[in-house]
């Protein structure tokens, strides 16, 4: 099936065509896409979602996220910027802070998802004023998907010998919602005469070398979970391929399920270092 399709609202596109109009005679060909900001529930200003780590399944550029997540992660990590509304640019910005460490803890700058359910995460001015607020869920993994670029793999996955494919995994809850927060993965190879890995084995992302023909199990792991994937390496020669080139193959699975990542996000092209919030301690 395809990865979970990502849906910004029409404002949300007219939003960020206005910071690309805005931002275009300011720098030369670079291309700037807005992080996913979620509105505070006083409505003062939005919280924006930020990667943190390699392994975030809403983050395959390991830049910033594609979506505001649904539900983190039990076990993931995060950080959050915050910004103010234009009526209230003049005002300091907050601290951001768990309202409970031993659900969510943000120490080091960096939010951990520690207990699921609904934690506040609090906007909290100079004055100790709590001036905004957003609920965050956190799930449990319920199962876990795997992509061969934009697509579900199948039965099992193909590749030549000498060939590259990577594959990418995602947390998903028991809604089929992907889940944010990087998180702790192991790749492994069953049969490393038949295929290894190249570079490294923890991320969200991995890319596997075909070494013999023959048949081998390519695993991935997140504490106790773990899924197999069948791997097929054919013979032959082939030239390095990565996310489906025609080295590499694999047989799609049921498109009739698809994850929604997308939470309430608008794009904000407000956001800068003067304007933005940092996560606290």
């Amino acid at each position: 099936m395809l990865r979970p399709p990502l849906t910004p609202t029409t404002s949300d596109w007219r939003r960020r065509a206005l910071a690309l109009a805005l931002l275009a005679p300011l720098a030369c060909n670079y291309s700037y896409d807005p992080p996913p900001t979620s509105a505070g529930e006083f409505g003062v200003g939005t919280f924006i979602y930020r990667c943190a780590g390699d392994s975030d399944a809403l983050c395959p550029n390991n830049i910033h996220a594609d979506a505001f997540p649904t539900a983190i992660a039990l076990g993931g990590r995060f950080a959050l910027d915050y910004t103010f509304n234009s009526d209230h640019d003049d005002e300091p910005l907050p601290l951001l802070r768990s309202a409970a460490a031993d659900r969510i803890d943000s120490g080091d700058g960096v939010f951990t998802a520690l207990v699921t359910g609904y934690t506040a995460i609090l906007a909290v001015s100079g004055t100790s004023q709590v001036i905004d607020v957003k609920h965050l869920r956190v799930a449990a993994i319920d199962h876990f998907a795997v992509y061969q670029g934009s697509l579900e793999i199948g039965a099992s996955v193909e590749v030549e010998a000498g060939a590259t494919l990577e594959l990418s995994a995602a947390p998903l809850d028991a809604q089929d919602l992907v889940l944010g927060g990087s998180l702790d993965y192991a790749w492994t190879i069953a049969d490393p005469a038949i295929a290894t890995i190249v570079g490294t084995a923890e991320d969200d992302a991995v890319v596997i070398r075909g070494v013999s023909e023959g048949s081998t199990t390519a695993s991935v792991a997140v504490g106790d979970f773990k899924i197999d994937v069948p791997l097929v390496v054919l013979a032959g020669e082939g030239t390095s391929s990565s996310s489906g080139d025609s080295d590499s193959s694999s047989t799609t699975g049921d498109s009739s399920t698809t994850g929604d990542t997308t939470g309430d996000t608008t794009g904000d092209s407000s956001t800068t270092d003067a304007t933005t919030g940092t996560t606290g301690g």
